[in-house]
């Protein structure tokens, strides 16, 4: 019996060797390592699909899933066995019953499976299932030994491992070996490789002594055998053997070489690693031609992987002339198995693509449904989707399933869920405990996730939001957080900013190029505009970030607002509005905002645009409930009914989906609860800055809400920075809500502005000295403020007193007079040359004329003022030139004086205009 099992191995060991001998082989003389360099390359062979090509893991899973256990599909016996396999390797826990069913039904079916087939199928799925203790109590092992046929190679090879790892059976060591040194013998690849390895590392069991150079050759020979459906699996167990280096030192180009052998013989998967060798370029040349080849194989085969790399390369244009069509049909063709990854793609590039397939954001939707409905769905996609439910149904009637859906983003992990859910908390203002919930969760994101975005959120929060705002300490500590990083935007005025040098303001250049990096749009802009001035920048690098910056949005809106800054002339302002416009055809309703909002600002109706294109740009914002657009309209009339209209127009929109400025423009016209509700909304999602802050301020003060109005000027007081026109508009606020009460504040304020140069404040701490019931009155120093600009030829400054002079109480204006030459003050100033200074002369004199005389002077310095561009001057010298004041009436030459006065704003000239051509008609 001995001598029997052992002549029919070493019969078999021969015939591999007589295999092994016709293939490229090379063997290196031996390191003292644990492997062996042997060089055993794959035969030349024509490609030829020859082997049994692998379903992708979605429809073998889908398959399966749909059996019943009965008869089985009609489907050759050896694609059962292949997928029996695979759903081994995918879960064997999880499908070990359809496996056990599939089993009997293959034997019953298939004689060359039953018997030890069959039995050895079944151990090894109970093996991966863990079911050690039921593979024991049924004896399983000792029944496969006994059967007929067990001494075959690949029988003794598995029996091996079951006697020496102890699987079904009592560990036999000695038991073990004997098997396999027969199963080696008999010319088993597996067997072969597992005594090599031992000798390699000086474990030889006795009886086996073929040199281990030898061995591993017979073992890859064997692996290649004949030609048919199976040597797939065999030659990339070969790759395998090169790329693992446990046996054979690991070698990148023959892994490589043996895995393109068995993807030309019609293996994907192999292909498919191929193309990561390629990718790595670990140990031979990269050669992206072949990298193509074997990827396209791969995706074709039906490789989600492989069909989401090649959708990245058409979608990037890298190798291949860039296709965002055929990138989103690999995507959708990956994704139809409902595979995360494939899913995940759709989604993604959908979103990224959004102006380029708008009707196709329904398939996003529903990629993203399909993964949230995954166990171990990410939390960025339920942050998406919410997304979606606020843009689809508004924020305001969309906030209880957005929230809902917020909250499993945030249990997720999600930064951006997080912050958004902690937002929308804080907006609601519903109660201390949300407000201080949502704090912990922002103050978490910090420090866990390192997030920007939460500190600037808790800054807000603790500034703006709070129920007892402003919390000043706490405000500034999440202020001082972000600036810390250098993260806060850095907003500079296009003039300066293209005066920027490398030399001067290093830190300013970095910052904003840093912030370009990371895709913030007014920072691509300004980086964009800043590359076109300085000196350091070459065409290649401006091309670079102009590609770099179309991968985001807004940007083109950010870099026409900075080329209307810069705009010196027309042409210049209409390549600006053409860029609004192309954002517009990218964006939508925001940049149609942007677009409107500065075709009013640089009064461009009527010239190339129409009032019914910017009504036309503004109702699509308007319609998605962005208040900015819905005042715009309101603004084109000024009547009261007008406006209450378009806030009939738009209460829904409001109601749904109105944001900061829509609910601002909603509040006066409700009452009750929906009002406090709307004011509470606004409070909750405004931005909190000096600008808004100014916004609830004046808000308050039309509705009556004096406390409200303090409460706002407060939080905008600490806002203001170290601004000039913030301090002075601030003040200007604190007069109209508090009178001459406020007095004093206002001067506190003006007195800063005034110091940080400011000229405009100035003239406001001019008019506060004259203010006879307040406690700022100082006559002294209005004259002293006269007297300074007269000694400084500050011309400008001086006619700007002069006038605010003129409105003054006649007790005020005689203290002044007493310790001033008024009129040498008037005379000196116009007749050195200040247009407004002469529009001041003329006024001082047409009040106090005496005679025909005085009154021809006043009309002839409001003329030169009219004629030097003064629009007060063209108003008033119209208005001469009318009722023949101090000249001969002249109605034609008093209208077109007139009508240039109105074009440049002044009320009065068009109120005398039509006063006028009423006289003429009657």
């Amino acid at each position: 019996m001995t001598s029997q099992s052992h002549l029919c191995p070493v019969r078999r060991f021969a015939r591999t060797l007589v295999l092994a001998a016709a293939l490229p082989i090379a063997v290196a003389p031996r390191a003292p390592a644990e492997t062996i360099d042997l060089v055993f390359r794959p035969p030349e062979m024509a490609p030829q699909d020859v082997c049994i090509a692998r379903p992708p893991d979605e429809e073998t899973v889908a398959l399966w899933s749909a059996w019943d256990g009965g008869a089985l599909p009609e489907m050759d016996s050896d694609f059962v066995r292949r997928d029996l396999k695979r759903l081994q390797q995918i879960d064997p826990r999880r499908w070990y019953g359809t496996i056990d069913a599939m089993i009997d039904r293959l034997a019953e079916r298939d004689p060359k499976f039953a018997g030890r087939n069959a039995l050895l199928t079944r151990i090894q799925a109970m093996e991966d299932a863990g079911r050690y203790e039921e593979l024991r109590s049924r004896r399983l092992v000792m029944e496969l030994a006994r059967m007929e046929g067990s001494d075959s190679p690949r029988i003794q090879n598995a029996l091996s491992r079951f006697y020496r790892d102890g699987i079904g059976v009592e560990r036999d060591r000695a038991r073990a070996n004997e098997l396999l040194i027969a199963a080696g013998y008999g010319g088993n690849a597996d067997a072969l490789l597992a005594l090599s390895k031992m000798t390699a590392e000086g474990r030889a069991p006795e009886g086996w002594d073929v040199p281990v150079d030898l061995a591993v050759t017979m073992a890859f020979g064997s692996l290649v055998g004949e030609l048919n459906s199976t040597i797939c699996d065999r030659t990339s167990r070969i790759a395998r053997e090169y790329h693992n280096g446990e046996v054979v030192t690991h070698d990148a180009g023959l892994a490589h070489d043996w895995y393109r052998f068995t993807a030309d013989l019609g293996d994907d998967y192999a292909a498919w690693k191929v193309v990561e060798y390629h990718m790595q370029a670990e140990g031979f040349e990269k050669d992206n031609d072949v990298l193509l080849d074997y990827l396209t194989q791969a995706s074709d085969g039906g490789l989600s992987y492989a069909q989401i790399e090649l959708g990245r390369l058409y979608e990037a244009g890298s190798l291949v002339e860039r296709d965002l069509d055929h990138a989103l049909d690999l995507y959708e063709a990956a994704a139809s198995g409902g595979g995360r990854p494939g899913l995940t793609r759709v989604a993604l590039f959908l979103e990224e693509y959004k102006a380029q397939y708008p009707d196709k954001q329904a398939e996003r939707i529903d990629a993203l449904t399909a993964i949230s409905e995954m166990n171990d769905a990410p939390g960025w996609v339920f942050t998406r989707l919410a997304q979606n439910v606020l843009e689809t149904r508004g924020r305001w009637a969309g906030e209880a399933e957005a929230m809902a859906l917020l909250e499993e983003a945030s249990a997720r992990g999600d930064l951006d869920g997080i912050t958004r859910l902690a937002t929308m908390l804080i907006a609601r203002r519903q109660s201390p405990e949300e407000f201080e919930r949502a704090v912990g969760m922002l103050s978490r994101s910090v420090s866990v996730y390192g997030g920007v975005t939460p500190s600037k959120r808790l800054a807000a929060a603790f500034m703006c939001q709070a129920a007892d705002s402003p919390r000043l300490e706490e405000a500034a500590y999440w202020s001082d957080t972000e600036e810390a990083t250098a993260s806060a935007n850095i907003e500079i005025p296009a003039a300066r900013l293209i005066a920027l040098t490398p030399e001067d303001n290093p830190q300013e250049i970095a910052i904003i190029q840093s912030q370009a990096l990371y895709g913030r749009p007014s920072s691509l802009a300004s980086w964009l505009k800043y590359l076109d001035y300085a000196d350091f920048a070459d065409d290649e690098m401006r091309a670079f970030w102009q590609d770099y910056s179309e991968r985001y949005s807004d940007v083109l809106n950010a870099l026409a607002k900075l080329e209307l800054q810069l705009a010196s002339n027309r042409e210049q302002r209409l390549a600006a509005f053409d860029m609004l416009r192309r954002e517009y055809q990218q964006s939508g309703a925001p940049a149609a905002l942007e677009l409107a909002q500065a075709l009013l600002d640089y009064e461009a109706v009527g010239d190339d645009t129409t009032r019914e294109e910017i009504l036309a740009l503004l109702r699509e914002p308007a319609e998605a409930g962005i208040g900015a657009a819905i005042q715009l309209i309101a603004n084109l009339d000024a009547d009261a009914e007008h406006r209450q209209r378009i806030y009939d127009e738009y209460a829904q929109v409001i109601a749904d989906n109105g944001d900061f400025d829509a609910l601002v423009f909603a509040a006066p016209y409700v009452e009750g609860d929906t009002r406090d509700l709307y004011l509470s909304r606004a409070a909750g999602v405004m931005r909190c800055d000096y600008k808004h802050a100014m916004s609830m301020a004046q808000l308050s003060n039309t509705l009556g809400d004096d406390a409200e109005v303090s409460h706002w000027l407060d939080i905008a007081e600490h806002l203001t920075g170290q601004n000039a026109w913030a301090m002075r508009g601030l003040a200007e606020m604190k007069m109209d809500a508090g009178g001459p009460d406020a007095a004093a504040e206002a001067h506190a304020l003006l007195e800063r502005a005034f110091a940080l140069g400011d000229e405009s404040a100035a003239r406001e701490l001019f008019e506060l000295a004259l203010m006879q019931d307040a406690p700022t009155y100082d006559p002294d120093r209005a004259v002293a403020m006269i007297a300074d600009a007269r000694d400084a030829d500050e011309w400008e400054m001086l006619s700007s007193y002069l006038s605010r002079y003129r409105g003054a109480d006649a007790a005020v204006k005689e203290r002044i007079e007493a310790m001033l030459d008024m009129p040498d003050l008037y005379r000196t100033a116009a007749a050195n040359g200040d247009i407004y200074s002469m529009r001041a002369y003329g006024q001082y004199l047409q009040d106090t004329a005496e005679n025909g005389a005085m009154l021809a002077e006043s009309t002839d310095w409001l003329r030169k003022a009219a004629e030097g561009g003064d629009t007060t001057a063209m108003a008033e010298y119209g208005e001469a030139l009318a009722f023949g004041i101090g000249i001969e009436a002249n109605p034609a030459e008093a209208v077109a004086w007139l009508e240039k006065a109105a074009a440049g704003g002044s009320r009065k000239a068009t109120e005398i205009t039509a006063l006028i051509r009423l006289s003429e008609e009657s």
